[in-house]
């Protein structure tokens, strides 16, 4: 039996109509997702149904594993705009409590039937969702399916690099400060965003004025060093080089995230600003001197704008 809190977030979002939905986390959004959701897509409009998707958040693992910590490749804002662009017509956000952990995947599945109107069910390559999370999640659906009365598609795993496309592929990569294989995985640019905000303002001391912005502490950040990106803010466009770090040659404190614009000059201080990281130019390092450091600063400038170019 769902809690009702449960239910009430499924009924406020249900389609209003006869639905094909998927189920799961789908962190990233990466371009297996996008095969899963536009199959979901096709699939229902060849039915004439609905195609939504149920994510889970926050992450399982924060309920199940506390001690862990999950990072996001995407904010759930994000994640959800993703989603709609890849296929989905409605997206339900479904809390993911230590109640909803104890729920079997064939209540959850009747649920879906009997509220969201589900009549097809597409599934992920390795989908398990329900107590325990069991291997057997597909087979348990079509048995229950055919009971029900909905049908279920598993989707076959789409490869890169005989690689499977996920989550956790986009991760280590990430870890590496490896852009291009992100970039590769997720069919666009890894991005980050949040408001401007005042730093130590260095970099206008020394010629190379920063953006500051306050980015999600369960945000998956690339390795730290220095990046070729391009900065979205008060609808302009403009090309940057990021430095994602703890600033070792000043002080070694928290990780940041500061972005030098090119060709821009203003006060954006407040306003929020989209990062996309296109290219890691070198790794954090720790200078003799400040004017070590400049210098440096200015290579990597230079190196970003002809990445960009």
């Amino acid at each position: 039996m769902l809690p009702s809190f449960t239910l009430t977030q499924l009924t406020a979002g249900a389609p209003g109509i006869e639905s094909a939905l998927t189920v799961g986390v789908l962190d990233g959004v990466h371009l297996g997702h996008q095969a899963l959701l536009g199959r979901l897509r096709d699939e229902a409009r060849k039915r004439a149904l609905s195609p939504g998707v149920v994510t889970l958040h926050p992450h399982p693992l924060t309920v199940l594993r506390p001690e862990t910590r999950p990072s996001y490749l995407t904010t759930l804002e994000d994640r959800i705009e993703l989603m709609r662009q890849a296929g989905a017509d409605w997206v339900i956000p479904l809390t993911f409590t230590s109640e909803v952990s104890e729920i079997t995947a064939e209540d959850l599945a009747t649920t879906f039937y009997e509220h969201l109107r589900m009549r097809l069910m597409v599934l992920g390559p390795d989908a398990s969702f329900g107590r325990g999370a069991p291997k057997d999640t597909a087979a348990r659906m079509q048995a229950l399916g055919a009971q029900l009365g909905f049908e279920v598609i598993q989707v076959e795993p789409l490869m890169h690099d005989h690689e499977r496309y996920s989550s956790t592929a986009v991760r280590k990569a990430l870890a590496a400060g490896d852009m291009e294989r992100v970039t590769s995985l997720l069919g666009r640019s890894y991005r980050l965003g949040g408001p401007v905000v005042r730093g130590f303002e260095r970099g206008r001391t020394i010629g190379f004025p920063t953006a500051n912005i306050s980015v999600a502490a369960d945000r998956a950040l690339p390795a730290l060093g220095v990046y070729a990106s391009r900065a979205h803010v008060l609808g302009r466009d403009l090309p940057g080089a990021t430095n994602i770090g703890t600033r070792p040659t000043f002080d070694a404190g928290h990780v940041s995230v500061e972005t030098h614009l090119m060709d821009f000059k203003g006060d954006i201080y407040g306003e929020r600003m989209e990062i996309d990281i296109v290219h890691r130019i070198r790794a954090e390092t720790a200078f003799a001197s400040v004017d070590e450091l400049i210098a440096q600063i200015g290579r990597d400038v230079e190196a970003a704008r002809e990445l960009l170019r």
